[in-house]
């Protein structure tokens, strides 16, 4: 297992032991002890670590107690308690198991939003889940585990506790494991890190994928998918009732239309002569009672 780089204040040193032991001891108690060296209680800090590891008979190596017995020293707590650690130059533990499924990163980045720019040095935000145990009293699996990466500007125990906070405060249940660039990383964490996805810190977890009508961010980032604008759907006048229309019935190709036939007695209304007024014979001239006298006598031959 490769060494974690140290920091040079006693905070450094101690968070960076704490990323050791990841995955070889409980879960909240590492949280409990980051939150300690976060608010400058390092004598506590020290002292919850080495008891868990001898609670739970968890091995170190020579070199790791060593470190343990100078942060004891250097804290004012009890240096002898690492003479009770179990010392093993090589053991063998089955490796951990992650996945990012089921979205391992869901609600983390709304959840960070509001924070993270407080935060100094701050690169990158990964979320996965651990399937398997840690520790000898675990707590239920899967374990969200968030893998924080920070230059070497960020103070990691105040990074740690600060995105500990906020996904408390969302109801995120999660480990924070905060890295510095550039540092070495554990077996336990580059097994992590094989799964993990990069959370956005924009607020929305997912980048939204590329599509045509999308446009690039200024900086040159990911595509920002523009919103459709939804036009305002123009209202249908309103459309007078019709009335039926009888159907037009077909006139037989064999018939041609005739004219209709005055009959004498036939009343010219009902032909559809329209303002149809009998004629006083007094009022026409001569002409026309001519006219009208040919026309009677044609229409008497007819009835003949």
């Amino acid at each position: 297992m490769s060494d974690v780089a140290t920091g040079d204040g006693l905070p450094d040193r101690l968070h960076d032991i704490l990323l050791r032991m990841a995955g070889r001891v409980d879960d909240d108690a590492l949280t409990s002890a980051r939150e300690l060296v976060a608010i400058a209680e390092s004598d506590r800090a020290v002292e919850l670590l080495v008891g868990c590891l001898i609670a739970g008979g968890v091995p170190v190596t020579p070199a790791e107690n060593g470190q343990l017995r100078s942060l004891l020293d250097q804290s004012r707590s009890d240096p002898s308690l690492a003479d009770r650690l179990k010392v093993r130059d090589t053991w063998y533990a089955p490796p951990h198991r992650f996945s990012y499924e089921p979205d391992a990163g869901e609600g983390i980045g709304a959840a960070l939003a509001p924070v993270v720019d407080f935060l100094i040095g701050v690169q990158s935000v990964h979320a996965v889940w651990r399937v398997t145990p840690a520790g000898a009293t675990p707590g239920a699996v899967p374990q969200r585990v968030v893998l924080v990466e920070i230059g070497s500007d960020g103070f990691a125990p105040a990074t740690a506790y600060r995105i500990g906070q906020a996904l408390e405060a969302a109801g995120i249940r999660a480990v924070v494991e905060v890295l510095k660039t550039g540092a070495d990383r554990s077996d336990y964490h580059r097994l992590a890190a094989s799964d993990a996805k990069p959370i956005n810190l924009s607020g929305q977890h997912a980048a939204a994928p590329a599509t045509s009508g999308g446009r690039r961010s200024k900086n040159g980032g990911s595509v920002v998918p523009i919103k459709p604008v939804a036009h305002a759907q123009a209202k249908p006048a309103a459309v007078a009732k019709a009335e039926p229309v009888e159907p037009v019935q077909p006139v037989a190709a064999d018939k041609a239309a005739q004219p209709p036939v005055l009959e004498p007695s036939a009343d010219p209304s009902a032909l559809g002569l329209v303002d149809y007024k009998p004629i006083a014979e007094d009022k026409l001239s001569d002409v026309e009672r001519d006219l009208l006298r040919q026309l009677h006598e044609e229409l008497a031959q007819r009835e003949q």
